[in-house]
C-alpha cells in the first residue's frame, strides 16, 4: 500500500477528511516549536548564572537563533516551493530538533550559542510550511480562523513548555529539559513524513511567475502587500519581546521563583489562546456576515491591534491579577491580528504557487526587526531597571500599524510588474 493509499484508508475509516490530520500536525509543529523557544526563556535565570551573563548578554543569547532564522526565511521558503512542504516539514523540524538535543550538552557559552543557531536553520521555514498546508486544503471562506487556531499552537507551546519547562529545570536541571524537547520534535518529524502528501489536483499554474529578484521587487509596489508586512513586523517584535523576557519580567514585578514564573507565564499563554480563537472567529463572523471580500480582513486586524495596544498599560499595574489580565488579553489580541493578516495575505496573493516564498520575504523583514526586541528590550533594562520604555513603544507601534492597514491594504498582491 502506497502512503498516499494508506493516508486516505486511515482517515475514511475514522471519518476524517485528511486535512483535518494536516491541519492537526501543523498545530503540533507549531506547539513543538514555541515549546523549544519558551524552553530558553524559562532556562534563562538558571543559564544565566551558570554561565554568568549580565542582562545586555542574556538578551543577546535570547536572540541568538534568530539570526539564522531570519537569513534563512527566504532561502528556505522558496526552497519549500520547489521540493513541498512533506519534505522540508520533516528536514526542518528534525535540524531544530537536533539542535535542541546539542544545546542541553554545551559546556560553555559559545557552543550553546551555536546550537541556537542551529535552531533558528531548523525553524527558518516552519510558517512558510504552515502557509503552504493552509493555501492547498483550507477553504478560502475558512483560512482566517484555521490560521488563527493553527497559531494558537504557538502559545499552547509557550504555555506547555514554560510550565514543563520549569518543573523539569526544579527536578533535573535545564539540559534535562533541552534533550526532553529534542526528542518530542524527531517523533513529530517522522510521523509528518509518513502522513503528509500534497493535493493531487495541485499543478503550476500556466502563467506562473518564476522566481527572480525583480518578482520580489514587484512585491513591494503593492500596497496590500506593504500593509500586511508593517503588521507582521509590528506584531513579531511584540512577540519576540514577551517570548524571550516575560518569565524574567514576571520574576521583576512580582517577586516570584521559577515554578511561580512558568505556571503564571503558562496562564498568560493559554488564555491567550483560547481568547484569540474566540476573538477571531466572532469577528470574521460579523466582518464577513454579508458577503466574503477578502480585503475586508484588514478590519479584523486593526482591531485586534488595537486590543493588543493595551499591552502599553502594563507599567501602571504591580500586582499579579491586572498584569495577567492584561499579558492575557493583549496576547490574545495579537494572535487574532497575526491570524487575520496571515490569512489576508495567502488570500491576496495571485500566485499561490509562490505562496511560500512571499511568506518567506515577509518573514525575512519582520524577523529582522523581531531579532532585535530582546536585545533592545536587555538595554532598556540595564540602563532604566524596569521594562516600562518597552511596553510604550510597542503600543504605540500597533496602533499606528493598524491604521496603515486599513489604509493601505486592499488590491490583490501580484509578482509581476504592473504598468
Amino acid at each position: 500500500m502506497t502512503q498516499d493509499q494508506a493516508t486516505t484508508f486511515t482517515s475514511r475509516k475514522r471519518n476524517i477528511p485528511p486535512r483535518y490530520i494536516f491541519f492537526l500536525l501543523v498545530f503540533l509543529m507549531y506547539v513543538i516549536s514555541y515549546g523549544d523557544r519558551a524552553a530558553l526563556s524559562i532556562a534563562l535565570p538558571t543559564l544565566g548564572k551558570e554561565f554568568m551573563l549580565s542582562p545586555v548578554q542574556m538578551g543577546w543569547v535570547s536572540s541568538s537563533f534568530l539570526w539564522s532564522y531570519f537569513l534563512l526565511n527566504l532561502p528556505s521558503t522558496m526552497l519549500l516551493d520547489r521540493k513541498g512542504a512533506r519534505l522540508i516539514g520533516s528536514l526542518a523540524v528534525s535540524i531544530w530538533s537536533f539542535a535542541m538535543l546539542l544545546g542541553g550538552m554545551a559546556h560553555n557559552i559559545t557552543q550553546f550559542l551555536m546550537t541556537r543557531v542551529l535552531l533558528g536553520v531548523g525553524e527558518a521555514p516552519t510558517f512558510g510550511v504552515g502557509a503552504t498546508v493552509v493555501r492547498n486544503w483550507a477553504l478560502p471562506k475558512e483560512r482566517g480562523s484555521v490560521m488563527t487556531i493553527l497559531l494558537t499552537g504557538m502559545q499552547l507551546g509557550l504555555a506547555g513548555g514554560t510550565i514543563a519547562g520549569a518543573y523539569l529545570i526544579a527536578f533535573f536541571g535545564w539540559r534535562f529539559e533541552f534533550i526532553a524537547l529534542g526528542g518530542i520534535g524527531l517523533v513529530w518529524a517522522a510521523i509528518w513524513w509518513m502522513v503528509y502528501r500534497a493535493p493531487a489536483e495541485k499543478t503550476s499554474l500556466p502563467n506562473s511567475v518564476p522566481f527572480s529578484f525583480s518578482s520580489i521587487r514587484n512585491l513591494f509596489r503593492s500596497s496590500s502587500f506593504l500593509g500586511i508586512l508593517i503588521v507582521q513586523c509590528t506584531q513579531n517584535y511584540l512577540n519576540f519581546l514577551v517570548m524571550s523576557w516575560m518569565p524574567l519580567y514576571l520574576i521583576h514585578e512580582l517577586h516570584i521563583d521559577i515554578t511561580g514564573t512558568g505556571t503564571r507565564t503558562a496562564l498568560c499563554y493559554l488564555t491567550a489562546a483560547v481568547g484569540a480563537i474566540g476573538i477571531g472567529r466572532t469577528l470574521e463572523q460579523f466582518i464577513f456576515r454579508n458577503n466574503i471580500h477578502p480585503s475586508r480582513r484588514r478590519l479584523i486586524v486593526a482591531i485586534c491591534l488595537g486590543g493588543a495596544a493595551t499591552i502599553g498599560l502594563l507599567p501602571k499595574f504591580h500586582t499579579m491579577t491586572p498584569i495577567l489580565l492584561i499579558l492575557g488579553g493583549s496576547l490574545a489580541c495579537l494572535i487574532a491580528a497575526n491570524g487575520a493578516n496571515t490569512a489576508l495575505l495567502t488570500d491576496l496573493v495571485e500566485d499561490g504557487d509562490k505562496i511560500g516564498t512571499v511568506t518567506g520575504v515577509t518573514l525575512t523583514c519582520s524577523n529582522f526587526l523581531g531579532l532585535f526586541a530582546p536585545i533592545v528590550t536587555g538595554y532598556i533594562v540595564s540602563y532604566t531597571g524596569r521594562f516600562d520604555i518597552a511596553w510604550y513603544m510597542c503600543s504605540a507601534a500597533l496602533i499606528i500599524s493598524g491604521l496603515l492597514s486599513l489604509l493601505l491594504v486592499d488590491a490583490p498582491i501580484t509578482m509581476r510588474r504592473t504598468p
